[in-house]
């Protein structure tokens, strides 16, 4: 999921750059940023031990969480704005898609061993 939601920036990051003609490069940058972090705590979830597994868990979550926070906050402040109005839909999209990506982090969740 982790490594998922980061190609999903990245490409999201890729098309905002774009269709801005290239001008915005700053779109590129954050989506392979916020790619790179995400696909970093993904390799720590793989990392052979329990302590970087929960790091990469807890840090994706709380990166996800921000991108959520954060898309959302861009989409409702460009909504209305006509200067912003080619951004508005791409930031709907990377909200909706961080917040896809946290739901699933939260459904595929381990479940909890029983103690006998």
């Amino acid at each position: 999921v982790l490594a998922g939601h980061g190609l999903f920036l990245l490409g999201c990051g890729w098309y905002g750059a774009k269709i801005s003609g290239w001008t915005a490069m700053h779109s590129l940058y954050a989506g392979a940023g916020g790619g790179a972090a995400l696909g970093v705590c993904g390799l720590l979830t793989v990392g052979g031990t329990r302590k970087l597994y929960m790091i990469g868990v807890h840090v994706g979550l709380l990166l996800q969480l921000a991108f959520s926070a954060v898309f959302g906050l861009q989409a409702w402040r460009s909504y209305g704005v006509p200067a912003k109005a080619d951004r508005f839909p791409l930031f709907v999209v990377m909200c909706g898609g961080s917040v896809l990506a946290l739901g699933l982090m939260r459904a595929f969740k381990p479940k909890a061993k029983e103690k006998k």
